[in-house]
């Protein structure tokens, strides 16, 4: 069975932000978030955002257009997170990485773009369940239930 059943000839071109988008992106941030390495949260950026919007917007432009994520944006704070037993072994922890609220509307700017070209240009196999809107995993199971014949 092929997952890919051809090339894709055209190469993802990501539309400019504009200021509305990223307006939309930045209010919908989820006020008890950790803040960032360098300790600024989604409450703070959403206090400001009339003064940072144009100019996060021209970063993020530039980003989109050139391929580069810039390197400060790149940082994370690892934090251990005790998971159970001895709380003396550096084995009962894991690790969680705090990045950058302005990280993750990069990314969220991205993931937009990359699922509207795997969509208009049908790239995802049909059978793909999870991680992609409005195909949970939970569809593989009905599909799976209207693939098997059950007539006698």
């Amino acid at each position: 069975m092929s997952y890919c059943n051809h090339p894709n000839k055209y190469s993802i071109f990501c539309d400019p932000l504009i200021n509305k988008e990223l307006c939309t992106i930045i209010m919908k941030l989820n006020n008890n978030k950790s803040p960032s390495p360098h300790n600024i949260g989604p409450k703070l950026i959403k206090f400001v955002l009339g003064e940072i919007c144009d100019p996060l917007q021209y970063i993020y432009n530039l980003s989109l257009q050139q391929g580069i994520v810039p390197d400060k944006l790149k940082l994370a704070k690892v934090v251990p997170v005790f998971k159970s037993g001895d709380a003396t072994l550096p084995s009962n922890y894991r690790p969680i990485s705090l990045l950058s609220v302005f990280d993750k509307l990069l990314q969220k700017l991205m993931v937009t773009r990359l699922c509207r070209f795997l969509e208009m240009h049908n790239i995802l196999y049909h059978y793909q369940f999870g991680f992609w809107k409005h195909h949970p995993t939970t569809l593989a199971l009905i599909d799976l239930v209207e693939d098997i014949d059950i007539s006698i």
